[in-house]
C-alpha cells in the first residue's frame, strides 16, 4: 500500500519544532551559564519552549487531533526532564554538573526535543488523513 504525505502537516511540524528550538536556544544562551533566581524564566523556556511550539503547530495543522498533540506535547515535555538528567548522570559526576551549570542537561533538553520533534512531524505526516466527518455513516446499524 503507498502511503501519501502530507506535506502540509510535515511542513508545519517541522517549523513549529524548528521555531521551538530556536526560541529555547535562545532562552538558554540568554543565561549566559548563570543559574540563579533571574535566569529560572529563561531555563523554564528552554525546557518548556519546544514542546509548546510544537503543541500551537500541531493544533493549528490538525486541529481536530487536540487530544492526541496535547497527549505527546506533555510526554516529550514530562519525560525529557528524565530522559536528559539521566544521560547527565551518566556522562558526568555530580559535582561537575553542579559546576558547569548542568549545562550538558539543558543541551541534552534542546537535543532530545530535536529529535522527537522531528519524529513526531514525520509520523503524523506518513499517517492517514482522518478528519471528522469523512468516515461512512453507519445508516442505522449497529455493528
Amino acid at each position: 500500500m503507498k502511503e501519501r504525505v502530507d506535506l502540509r502537516t510535515l511542513a508545519i511540524l517541522l517549523a513549529a519544532v524548528g521555531l521551538g528550538l530556536v526560541w529555547a536556544g535562545y532562552n538558554l544562551g540568554a543565561t549566559g551559564g548563570v543559574r540563579n533566581d533571574t535566569t529560572v524564566r529563561a531555563l523554564v523556556w528552554t525546557v518548556f519552549g519546544t514542546p509548546f511550539a510544537l503543541l500551537v503547530g500541531w493544533l493549528i495543522a490538525r486541529r481536530w487531533e487536540w487530544r492526541l498533540a496535547i497527549f505527546c506535547s506533555f510526554c516529550l515535555y514530562f519525560f525529557t526532564v528524565f530522559v536528559a538528567q539521566r544521560i547527565e548522570t551518566v556522562i558526568l559526576s555530580e559535582a561537575e554538573a553542579r559546576a558547569s551549570g548542568h549545562q550538558l542537561y539543558f543541551v541534552l533538553v534542546l537535543v532530545v526535543h530535536g529529535v522527537v520533534g522531528i519524529g513526531l512531524a514525520l509520523w503524523r505526516a506518513l499517517g492517514p488523513v482522518e478528519q471528522p466527518g469523512t468516515a461512512e455513516p453507519l445508516h442505522g446499524k449497529m455493528t
